[in-house]
């Protein structure tokens, strides 16, 4: 049985951002589980009375025992998030789209992209402004989008690597804020050792 939502938003101003915020633009790290491995996920608020209760999660992601989720180095100023509407009134919703690229022609990339292709995955993409949005929730991961190719470049100094997308349809955005560390485990990337 869905769970009850109650809505009794009042229409809030939108103003500009404090100048001392933090409005840096692009995704500086990616993570990535496969759905199968997440055993709990958190959920929009039930009562929703302003505009972040329609986009900032509530609780934590908990991991299958002995599982985590694994970094996917993203170069820099080389990643996006977007949400677009979708549908028709009364019936629109939002499609997630998570550009990101990563350099090096490899077969581990390589593999990386034929082993994911056809699978459901939770992707927690950590934007420079400090937000971690999720793509992917219990009913439905994201998946890689039509936009991925890699290349090998043609000339010496072209960049060689993949453009890496994942897809997800979903009633609005999904900002995470619980905790991080145990989530991500001893990535390889020194960098990522920090909870939101």
């Amino acid at each position: 049985m869905p769970e009850e939502v109650i809505c009794a938003l009042e229409l809030e101003d939108l103003n500009k951002g404090a100048n001392c915020g933090n409005n840096m633009s692009g995704v500086k790290n990616v993570y990535i589980s496969l759905k199968d491995n997440v055993s709990h996920f958190p959920k929009l608020p039930s009562n929703r009375t302003s505009y972040e209760d329609f986009a900032v999660l509530e609780g934590n992601i908990v991991m299958v025992n002995g599982q985590r989720f694994y970094h996917i180095y993203c170069s820099r100023d080389m990643g996006e998030l977007k949400y677009t509407t979708q549908g028709t009134f009364g019936g629109k919703s939002m499609k997630a789209n998570l550009e990101i690229y990563h350099p090096g022609f490899k077969p581990k990339l390589l593999g990386f992209i034929a082993s994911v292709m056809n699978s459901e995955a939770i992707v927690l993409a950590r934007l420079n402004n400090g937000d971690i949005h999720m793509l992917g929730d219990a009913d439905r991961g994201a998946e890689i989008g039509d936009s991925v190719e890699a290349s090998s470049g043609k000339a010496v100094t072209d960049n060689n690597g993949a453009t890496i997308s994942f897809v997800y349809d979903t009633p609005t955005a999904q900002v995470y804020t619980g905790v991080m560390d145990s989530l991500i485990g001893q990535s390889t990337n020194l960098d990522d050792q920090v909870t939101p």
